[in-house]
């Protein structure tokens, strides 16, 4: 079963899911627990800078109107 669990918050994580949601997925009460679970994306900086990218790149709400 902790495997499972352990896939679970690794794929969310992976796919770039708020640290904060995976944490109240899993029923943690302390998100450094949850937090534990980064430490199998080795890529995960690499990640969250190209999600900084798409989200600073996005047009704006008045440009998409």
């Amino acid at each position: 079963m902790h495997d499972l669990r352990h896939a679970h918050a690794s794929w969310l994580l992976a796919g770039v899911a708020d640290l904060q949601i995976v944490k109240e997925r899993l029923g943690h009460a302390d998100i450094a627990t949850t937090a534990r679970y980064l430490h199998t994306l080795p890529d995960a900086d690499e990640t969250a800078l190209d999600a900084l990218s798409r989200i600073r790149n996005r047009p704006s709400r008045e440009a998409r109107e």
